[in-house]
């Protein structure tokens, strides 16, 4: 099995969402940039949502109950000052859904 590289992982994330995002019928508009605080923007209820992607991955431990945990993605402090919602992607079991801690 070929390794996929954490920058290609997280495209694939990101495509997925935003394909998850338009079947919900959001509008979407893609950050162009690879490196930011937003990756995602969607016009939801005539507001301007700002949305960071983040891959689902469990923790890598020697311990096998440990190893079971995902890993918990937060906002970072510019992240929350600009409202940024968590928006996570497991391609393992192709599923999004959002991070109950972010803004």
């Amino acid at each position: 099995m070929v390794e996929i590289s954490k920058v290609r992982l997280g495209i694939s994330a990101e495509h997925y969402a935003i394909q998850w995002l338009l079947n919900q019928g959001h509008q979407v508009f893609h950050n162009v940039v690879n490196t930011g605080p937003i990756d995602i923007v969607i016009l939801e209820n005539n507001k301007l949502i700002p949305i960071d992607v983040k891959i689902v991955s469990l923790r890598k431990n020697k311990d096998l109950l440990d190893s079971q945990r995902r890993v918990f993605r937060s906002p970072n402090e510019r992240q929350k000052e600009l409202g940024v919602r968590i928006l996570n992607v497991d391609l393992v079991n192709n599923l999004c859904y959002w991070n109950e801690n972010s803004v």
